[in-house]
Order: structure tokens, then sequence, then C-alpha cells
């Protein structure tokens, strides 16, 4: 507290700094009558402020809960909307990918495996049957590799 200024009360250090900056300010000489206008605005205030809320302080909590509530479920509703697109692109590029990787496999057995086989003598049914059964196992080594990432990412129990 402030000690060499009495206003009827003991001021707090700084309340006698904002007093003597207002007084400043204004260009007020008087004290005593910045204090009463000062103390008048502050009933002023707390008077408005009382006329402008609810009548229990629970509803003011309530409404309080309900906006955060609210915008806490509108950014969440943002962020799905988002990671929807997201995935939305990301499954576009891995079917560009499959599509692809599978147009590259065809070429490859076509270009490259079809020829060497068919001279050594094999027939089309045998062929088919081959390259069908590369395809599985492709097939099981992605699935595999993906439930072996799938386990990896679950948290341990």
């Amino acid at each position: 507290m402030a000690k060499a200024k009495v206003y009827g009360f003991s001021p707090w250090v700084d309340q006698v700094d904002a007093i003597n900056q207002i007084m400043k300010a204004t260009g007020e000489r008087n004290e005593s009558a910045l204090l009463r206008k000062l103390v008048d605005e502050a009933l002023d205030a707390r008077r408005g402020k009382s006329l402008l809320a609810p009548l229990t302080e629970e509803a003011d909590d309530a409404e309080v809960r309900l906006e955060t509530i609210e915008s806490l479920l509108m950014r969440l509703v943002r962020q799905a909307d988002v990671s929807y697109r997201i995935d939305d692109i990301c499954l576009a590029l891995l079917q560009d990918v499959f599509a692809e990787a599978y147009a590259t496999h065809r070429l490859v057995w076509e270009s490259l495996v079809l020829p060497q086989l068919r001279d050594a003598g094999i027939d089309v049914n045998e062929l088919e049957r081959r390259f069908a059964l590369q395809e599985a196992e492709a097939k099981n080594y992605a699935y595999r590799l993906a439930a072996q990432l799938m386990e990896s990412q679950e948290p341990s129990k």
C-alpha cells in the first residue's frame, strides 16, 4: 500500500500512479473530485453489468459451455471434411499406382515372359494359370505387409 497518499483509504502504489496519470491526462487538479468521478464510473459499470447478466450464474455458465461445445464441434466437422478430402485424394493416387503397377506387370509378362514360355511349348491355359499364380502371390504379399503395418500402428494393450 502507498502511505504517501490517503483518500479516506490507503491506495496501492499502482493506484496512486494511475490516479496521477489520469490527473495529468485530464488536467484535473483536485484528487478528491477525480476519485468521485472514478467511483461513479465504476458503480455505473457495475450496474450496467448486473443488468445485462442473467438471473443465475448457472445459466451463464451453461450458455458458455454450449457455445464452447458448439465451437469444438464445428472445428471437428471442418477437420473431418479436410480429412475426407485428403483421403479421397490418397485413394485416387493409390488407384493410379495400382493401375500403373498392373500395367507394368502385364507389359513385362507379355513382352518378356510369354515369348520364352511359348517357345518352351507351354499352352495358353498354363500361361494364364502362371500369370494368375504370380498375381495371387503379389496380393498375398501386399495383404501380409498391410496387416503387419496395421499391427505396428495399433497401441499395445
